[in-house]
C-alpha cells in the first residue's frame, strides 16, 4: 500500500456501503461477501439496461472498464482490502462495545424515509428509549461521529497492525 486514503474517502465508503446495501453491516463485518466491483457500480448509478450496442453519443469508456476503476474500489484498495476492513471493524467492536451498539442500532433499523412508523416516532424514538432519551438530531450527530471515528480507526490501523499518523491537509485545516 503506497498511498492511503483520505478520511473523508474512507467516511464516504462506509456511509455508501451502510445506506446502499441492507446487510451493509454484515458486509463490513465479515459476515456476508463483500460487495462486487459490479453490485457496487449498479448501486451507484443504478442499474441500467443493456442494449448490446454502443449508443452514438454515449460514453466512450467501456462499462467494465469503469466498473473496475471505480471509486469505491480505489478505497478498498487502499485500505488493504476487504479483510483488512472487515478485521478493523470486527476489532474496533471488541474495544468499544457501548458505542458500537448504538450504531448497530442505527443502521438496522433506520432507514431513509423510514422503516417503523408507529406514530411515537419510529425506529428513532425507539433506539432514543434505550440510550437514555438522546434525540434523534442526537443519534444521527453520534452515528456521524462514529463513522468519521472508525474511519480514521482504518486508516491509521493497517492491515499489519502497526499504527500509522495520519497527515491529512483538510483535517487541520478543520480543526484548528
Amino acid at each position: 500500500m503506497t498511498e492511503t486514503a483520505t478520511l473523508s474517502e474512507v467516511i464516504r465508503l462506509i456511509k455508501f456501503i451502510v445506506n446502499n446495501f441492507d446487510d451493509g453491516l454484515a458486509i463490513l463485518l465479515g459476515r456476508t461477501p463483500p460487495p462486487s466491483a459490479v453490485d457496487i457500480y449498479e448501486r451507484k448509478c443504478g442499474a441500467q439496461a443493456d442494449y448490446g450496442v454502443r449508443i452514438a453519443g454515449g460514453e466512450d469508456i467501456p462499462k467494465p472498464q469503469i466498473v473496475l476503476e471505480s471509486v469505491q474500489e480505489d478505497i478498498v484498495y487502499k485500505l488493504g482490502g476487504w479483510d483488512n476492513i472487515t478485521r478493523g471493524f470486527c476489532y474496533y467492536r471488541e474495544l468499544y462495545p457501548e458505542t458500537w451498539m448504538l450504531f448497530e442500532m442505527s443502521c438496522l433499523f433506520v432507514r431513509p424515509g423510514g422503516m417503523l412508523r408507529d406514530g411515537k416516532g419510529g425506529a428513532s424514538a425507539m433506539i432514543g428509549k434505550r440510550f437514555d432519551g438522546i434525540t434523534a438530531k442526537t443519534q444521527r450527530r453520534r452515528r456521524d461521529a462514529f463513522i468519521r471515528t472508525i474511519a480514521l480507526f482504518l486508516i491509521t490501523r493497517p492491515e499489519d497492525d502497526k499504527f500509522r499518523l495520519y497527515d491529512d491537509s483538510l483535517l487541520n485545516k478543520k480543526l484548528n
